[in-house]
């Protein structure tokens, strides 16, 4: 079963902008094997592009893109993705719920950033409840309205305990009840962190079932991460003399009726998208239980088990210049062994490169169902984990454009590998989808595009080219019905300063607010044609 790494960090910044430091150990980007995914929670964040810029510098050369961003003011969102996943990731979308100053300001809340990847979807939370000790019934009036109030346009998954996979992240404020901050301080010294948890507010209302009970944490076996002295290992040492506390947290949950439930040995006329009453029943439990019942890449009757394996849960001292420290957490998930790439595929021209002087002339297609990726297939997709070239990852955003879903000759109807997931709603286009043209290596997602035109309504009724290679390699699945070619152009204005450079075409939807297609790269020639 393939399998992703997830690298989930949070961190409370105390208005501190980013300095000089080395931020790979927060982000894991030198961890064996590197994640697959990187989320970063940051709260009491000073300006809007600070931060963004230092992460991106960070992760870009290592072969990271930023998928999504969102805030509620000083509280961010941040969700990065290995580049070589980008044809496998869809349904991108963030939610905001604001708290606090009768939720005007926004100083307190949540922010969300969702997605499916690799046919399972998960969601990131950054979060900053109520503070002070004795506020306990305001952080959990913080949690419900959260839990209550986001919602999201994915039918089957419109709400945070819908997805496969949630992970809460964030400066949730909760403190230590009924010991003195000496009494802390000398049982932090002496690393009695099992009694004095104890005595920790979210541990104690998560036992009464009050909030987060349908969610597993790992074992805290690190200090307090707040507060500090700035830039020193010394806990508060002002006239407030504020108690230690693990005000910084990451929870997770794993849903009970989990994408993998949807991969067994079904016939095709059964592949329908039934209505999902238990899908609000999460997997309850410690982690220890849930992964000692589920252990990773073992089959349980012959059937798969959905699981989040957690690899660690720390804090990171070294990193001084807030009064919180940083706290992560890396997991490692399950996905099916098969998914639907993305519903548009652009056709490749006969020239890989064009003329800056000429219009940039689009084609391309809208296929229902999907081309389905197989086995063999994903798994080079997820084996690749280093940060990849742009020849490379021409051949991996080509499985976005493979449609072919046919069977060998030979039956193998008792190979759970040969049986696809149940097909995803057919994408609903309007003239109000645009197509970008993003640099072929671009960082930002959301802000890279160099240029777009709003994509064509308009059906061509001209034919695959019977020599072309990409007529051969882009055929839609047996299972597809046959959609006509669609026509869009860049005009030449546009190119004029791009020559010498290579880019990508990115297909938006505007339903779903994210990329349902990418071409593969090709240049801007320095020489004009001739006329």
């Amino acid at each position: 079963m393939p399998s992703l790494i997830v690298h989930c960090c949070t961190w409370n910044v105390g208005d501190e902008k980013p300095g000089s430091e080395d931020l790979s150990t927060l982000l894991g980007v030198n961890a064996k094997p590197s994640p697959d995914v990187i989320s970063v929670a940051l709260q009491e964040v000073c300006g809007d592009d600070a931060w963004r810029q230092k992460l991106l510098e960070h992760l870009y050369p290592h072969g990271y893109v930023l998928i999504k961003s969102r805030n509620c003011w000083a509280i961010w969102i941040f969700s990065f993705l290995k580049r070589n996943l980008l044809p496998a990731v869809t349904n991108i979308e963030s939610e905001v719920t604001a708290s606090g100053y009768a939720g005007v300001m926004g100083n307190k809340g949540g922010v969300s950033a969702r997605f499916e990847l690799c046919g399972i979807n998960m969601i990131f939370l950054s979060c900053h409840f109520t503070a002070h000790r004795e506020n306990k019934q305001d952080r959990l009036n913080d949690y419900i309205d959260i839990i209550d109030h986001q919602s999201f346009r994915d039918e089957d998954v419109n709400v945070i305990i819908d997805h496969d996979y949630v992970f809460w992240m964030g400066d949730l404020n909760f403190r230590i009840d009924h010991l003195k901050k000496s009494e802390v301080e000398l049982m932090v010294k002496e690393k009695r962190f099992n009694e004095l948890l104890q005595h920790d507010q979210l541990l104690n209302m998560k036992k009464e079932k009050l909030l987060f009970h349908d969610f597993n944490e790992g074992t805290i076996s690190f200090p307090p991460t707040f507060k500090f002295d700035k830039g020193t290992d010394t806990y508060d040492s002002s006239k407030k003399q504020r108690v230690p506390a693990w005000t910084d947290r990451i929870l997770y949950m794993v849903h009970r009726d989990f994408a993998l439930d949807h991969h067994l040995n079904l016939p095709e006329s059964d592949r329908q998208r039934p209505a999902s009453p238990s899908r609000r029943l999460p997997v309850r439990g410690s982690p220890s239980e849930v992964e000692e019942k589920f252990p990773a890449n073992k089959s349980i009757k012959g059937r798969q088990h959905p699981e989040a394996v957690l690899l660690k849960y720390t804090s990171l001292n070294e990193y001084k210049t807030s009064d919180h420290r940083p706290v992560i957490a890396v997991f490692k998930l399950s996905v099916p062994p098969r998914w639907f790439s993305l519903p548009v595929k652009f056709i490749e021209p006969d020239s890989k490169a064009y003329s800056f002087n000429a219009n940039l002339e689009i084609s391309y297609q809208v296929l229902d169902p999907p081309g389905l990726l197989r086995l063999s297939e994903t798994n080079s997709l997820l084996s690749s984990k280093q940060y990849v070239p742009v020849s490379d990852f021409a051949k991996l955003l080509l499985l976005n454009t493979l449609g072919h879903s046919s069977k060998s000759g030979k039956s193998e109807s008792t190979n759970n590998d040969d049986l696809g997931p149940l097909a995803p709603p057919t994408l609903q286009t309007t003239s109000f989808d645009w197509i970008a043209l993003y640099p072929a290596e671009f960082a930002d997602l959301e802000k890279d595009y160099i240029t777009y035109v709003y994509a064509s309504s308009n059906v061509s009724q001209a034919k695959h080219r019977k020599n072309s290679v990409s007529s051969a390699l882009l055929q839609p699945s047996n299972t597809a019905k046959f959609q006509e070619l669609y026509k869009a152009r860049i005009e030449s204005s546009r190119l004029k300063d791009l020559p010498g450079q290579s880019f990508c075409l990115v297909y938006m939807s505007r339903n779903k607010h994210c990329p349902q297609g990418y071409s593969l790269p090709f240049k801007i020639r320095t020489v004009s044609l001739k006329t």
